[in-house]
């Protein structure tokens, strides 16, 4: 404790550093007001050692005013100090949620500095469904229009993080205007929000905007686009927006085949059709490991429609796939298709796989030897 005024800043940071590690432990009201006194040290790093203990004191530390204090620390002219305060209210928990705290996280989310974003961001994670109060979604519905393109992602941003707690008609309609903005990041953030959003958001004007966007010149976008439709679910497994995940199931861009075939697959059963089956197949064969793998779990996710002569064939062909992932993959689909998968030119490979250099695909291999 007294190692918490000694003249020497090293000591009073090393000091600081120790209480931390000693976590709920040291959580006495004497320590945190020594910590809450370290706050206000002339010093950068010992302000941001103090930050740090507070954090890993609990929830023990999780006053009014330890809050406030970090809270005040948030506008530090340090970036160090005001990261470790953004970090040590995310720790506190829901205790620490306050509108003056929401209301600097949301404007440090459109700070120019990445580590900045990223504290903020972090920080409105670990507080919780708590900060989506109405005051807040408010806040951030106002950020959309704001003229500062950064402020318009970052609150774009919050509302991804907030999810479907966010969900109301007027975010919404502010996430599907901000998918005409001009700048391709708040685009790309509103299309992952509106993700995020869940089937709340699959209304018919977000999904044609989104149809649209599956046809934009950046790829970003086109991936963005994909995951979307993806989120939202049944409700958006329309037959316009099938067809055109099926066309970007041969994008030149291989991040977009493969959040086509992760799309696919999360809107389930009600995109088993037959072009869809035949897409996914064509995919297997992938110049790309990842959207081969991911085409193999999409089929799995069709259900027992998806169960072809020739989807099990071409799922035998990928046991032998160069990637693992693909063969444990490939493994995992066959059993989940069971007696239709159980030929001799299935069972036959999946004899073989459980002697595979890879644990996990002679894991699957066992598994889905017992399914069939």
């Amino acid at each position: 404790m007294i190692a918490l005024v000694d003249s020497d800043v090293d000591v009073q940071s090393s000091a600081c550093g120790a209480l931390g590690e000693l976590g709920e432990k040291a959580a006495t009201s004497e320590v945190i007001s020594r910590l809450m006194t370290a706050l206000r040290d002339s010093d950068e790093d010992v302000r941001s050692r103090a930050c740090d203990a507070l954090g890993q004191l609990g929830e023990k530390a999780a006053t009014s005013e330890g809050i406030n204090r970090l809270v005040i620390v948030l506008g530090d002219s340090d970036e160090n100090v005001q990261s470790s305060a953004r970090e040590a209210l995310g720790k506190l928990g829901e205790k620490a949620v306050t509108n003056e705290m929401i209301s600097r996280l949301v404007i440090a989310l459109g700070d120019s500095n990445e580590d900045v974003q990223w504290s903020a961001r972090k920080a409105l994670w670990k507080l919780g469904e708590k900060t989506a109060t109405s005051e807040v979604i408010s806040r951030l519905v106002i950020a959309l229009g704001d003229s500062n393109e950064d402020v318009r992602w970052s609150a774009c941003e919050a509302l991804r993080l907030l999810g479907e707690k966010a969900a109301t008609s007027e975010v919404i309609s502010r996430l599907v205007i901000a998918l005409e903005d001009s700048n391709a990041d708040v685009w790309w953030s509103a299309c992952g929000a509106l993700g995020k959003l869940g089937e709340q958001a699959a209304m018919s004007e977000v999904i044609s905007r989104l149809v649209i966007a599956l046809g934009d010149s950046d790829r970003y976008v086109r991936s963005s686009a994909c995951q979307a439709l993806g989120k939202l679910g049944e409700k958006a497994a329309t037959s316009e927006v099938i067809s055109r995940l099926v066309i970007a199931l041969g994008d030149s861009d291989d991040d977009v085949r493969l959040s086509a075939c992760e799309a696919l697959g999360e809107l389930c059963e009600k995109a088993a059709t037959s072009e869809v089956i035949s897409g996914l197949v064509i995919a297997l064969g992938d110049s790309d490991k990842h959207v081969r793998s991911s085409a193999c779990r999409a089929l799995g996710q069709l259900g027992e429609k998806a169960a072809t002569s020739e989807v099990i064939s071409r799922l035998a062909i990928a046991l032998g796939d160069s990637d693992e992932g693909v063969r444990s993959g490939a493994c995992e689909v066959l059993g989940q298709l069971c007696e239709n998968a159980a030929t001799s030119e299935v069972i036959s490979q999946l004899v073989i796989a459980p002697g595979d250099s890879d644990e996990y695909v002679r894991g699957r291999a066992c598994q889905a030897l017992g399914g069939l």
